[in-house]
């Protein structure tokens, strides 16, 4: 009976090994994996798996969030890694990563040179405070961020993001949303031997080279930026993946609208930033006042005809920037407190759409509302930034003085609602010149309609201009959204960067950006009154489960060879 028991077990142990070398070699030929989170956060899109399949390098990361973290930090760190390990998983080359801890290096003159090095290679270390356990702060220094190498050139990015309003823990789950698109713009900006081309137009008074820098030093990182007339616009036909127009001041030719216009139906993108107000911050340096008056750019029927109108007036919200004032009575110190600048609305991106989701708020000035028009069933239109719902509309021409900070406003002044300043617009457009009699139109190439394509149509060129101090070689660029006065940087710069990467792109990047990963927050209360009760189940509950598996098995055994007639249960 013992001798047959024992072959049985034998038996069935060779069957599992085989079982499992199975299994083995099926895993080996056929590779799966599967992701029970609700929000499938450990799952890779389909354009990711597709990239990291066809990649022509090796890649190597050198991921420099490391060391003693808090535990936000571990867990984005962890997250990173995951995200590292399902590409290499993927892809059909190596892809590989290091973790490097910059506060290994014990000497402060290296460790300093060590960390100016990272800053130059486009990473950002950011001092953190920790609470200890005594109630006292300590000060840690932490680099979050990813050098990304293909052995011949490199790329930076930043893990970390810091959205105004947003807890740590929120703008760290945020970051960790972001990862794979993120990422996945390195590897495919490593990959791209031939960069997409934007266009900034010249010849009407668009804002100059030193006006855009910012932004176009951001542009340089991904694409290749020129700037030109419309004229060459269509020369090459889709040589231009995007055309910039930044605040122009002339009007426009009936020829350069038409080769926009043209540049559009060939399933040209264009990014329309206009006023139709002119007015100026700068005339309120030297005085108290200046006019805003309506300057119609021979571009209205043109925007007309794709679905929107720009309106001849200014936007006044609450929610506004703050700007110094002098409040000092006369023969005093002067002393300068902050007042609402209504003038500068400032625009709470929503999280509807991939290109607002999760930014900053984006400062405005001196914009105009705008109205979507017509019923084009064949055109998508969608709303990118408003003003708060406690707006007024100023009508022009009219003076603009600074004494509006001292005048004691309510709610009730600003009855106009929630005004549009950026809108988005997809489809088939249109052409302005379609059923129009006009000697510049080439009836050989001219197109009536565009094909699928989209533009942006945003009621502020100064969204896009940063302030540029000084002259010639003291010339001095601010970065795009910087506040001198609070210290801040508003969300122009990534607003604007979305804006231009939704336009660019072909293949659905852009909509890695609506992941989202649920934050499950444990009750702070109850951790805290409840503390030791689960310290005791976590301990004791594990030791209980196993005697009492142990006096079941044992009981269990004992029946068995009990009814076996076998008396040695050992």
């Amino acid at each position: 009976m013992v001798r047959n028991r024992k072959l049985k077990d034998l038996f069935q142990l060779l069957i599992s090994v085989l079982v499992i070398v199975i299994v083995i070699q099926v895993l080996q030929v056929y590779f799966f994996r599967w992701d029970l989170t609700s929000e499938k956060r450990y799952s890779l899109s389909d354009n990711t798996k597709e990239l990291v399949s066809h990649l022509e390098k090796d890649l190597y990361f050198e991921v420099y969030l490391s060391g003693d973290l808090p535990y936000g930090f571990t867990k984005l760190q962890k997250a990173c890694l995951e995200m590292i390990d399902e590409f290499s998983s993927y892809s059909n080359v190596n892809i590989s990563y290091s973790l490097i801890n910059p506060n290994d290096v014990s000497n402060p003159k290296k460790r300093k040179e060590f960390l100016d090095q990272l800053v130059s290679r486009g990473l950002k270390p950011i001092n953190l405070q920790e609470k200890t356990t005594d109630g006292s702060l300590n000060q840690k220094l932490v680099v979050p961020g990813i050098i990304v190498h293909d052995r011949e050139k490199e790329t930076s990015v930043h893990l970390l993001k810091s959205v105004a309003g947003l807890s740590s823990d929120q703008n760290l789950n945020h970051s960790i949303e972001e990862l794979e698109f993120e990422l996945t713009s390195a590897i495919r900006m490593l990959q791209n031997n031939m960069p997409k081309e934007i266009a900034f137009l010249t010849g009407h008074g668009e804002l100059g080279e030193y006006e855009v820098a910012d932004f176009t030093a951001s542009l340089l990182q991904r694409y290749e930026v020129k700037r030109i007339h419309a004229q060459a616009l269509n020369t090459q036909k889709n040589q231009y993946s995007a055309l910039v127009i930044a605040q122009p001041r002339q009007e426009f030719s009936e020829e350069d609208k038409y080769q926009i216009d043209q540049y559009v139906m060939n399933g040209g993108r264009v990014m329309w930033l206009v006023d139709e107000v002119i007015a100026s911050m700068d005339s309120l340096v030297t005085k108290e006042s200046t006019m805003a008056f309506f300057q119609p750019l021979n571009m209205e029927d043109q925007l007309f005809r794709y679905g929107v109108r720009i309106n001849p007036d200014l936007v006044m919200d609450v929610q506004s920037q703050l700007i110094p004032v002098q409040t000092a009575l006369p023969g005093q110190p002067a002393k300068f407190t902050p007042a609402p600048w209504y003038y500068s609305p400032l625009l709470v991106a929503p999280d509807s759409h991939p290109i607002t989701r999760k930014l900053n708020v984006i400062k405005a000035e001196f914009a105009n509302s705008i109205d979507f028009v017509g019923d084009n069933k064949q055109i998508k239109k969608q709303v990118l930034l408003a003003s708060s719902e406690y707006t007024r509309l100023e009508k022009v021409p009219k003076p603009i003085s600074l004494n509006i900070v001292n005048q004691k406003m309510e709610a009730s002044d600003f009855p106009a609602g929630s005004k549009n300043i950026a809108v988005l617009l997809e489809g088939i457009f249109p052409s302005v010149f379609q059923n129009r009699i006009w000697n510049g139109i080439n009836k050989n190439d001219f197109k009536p309609e565009s094909v699928p394509t989209k533009m942006i149509v945003i009621s502020d060129g100064d969204v896009i201009k940063n302030r540029v101090r000084g002259v010639g070689n003291n010339r001095q660029i601010e970065a795009l959204g910087y506040d001198r006065y609070s210290k801040s940087t508003y969300g122009n710069r990534n607003f604007l960067l979305n804006c231009v990467d939704y336009l660019c792109d072909d293949n659905g990047w852009m909509q890695l950006r609506s992941r989202e990963v649920k934050l499950r927050m444990l009750n702070k209360t109850k951790i805290r009154s409840e503390r030791l009760f689960w310290q005791l189940v976590n301990v004791l509950l594990p030791l209980i489960l196993l005697l009492v598996f142990g006096l079941v098995r044992f009981y269990v055994r004992k029946r068995k060879f009990a009814s076996s007639g076998d008396s040695n249960i050992v």
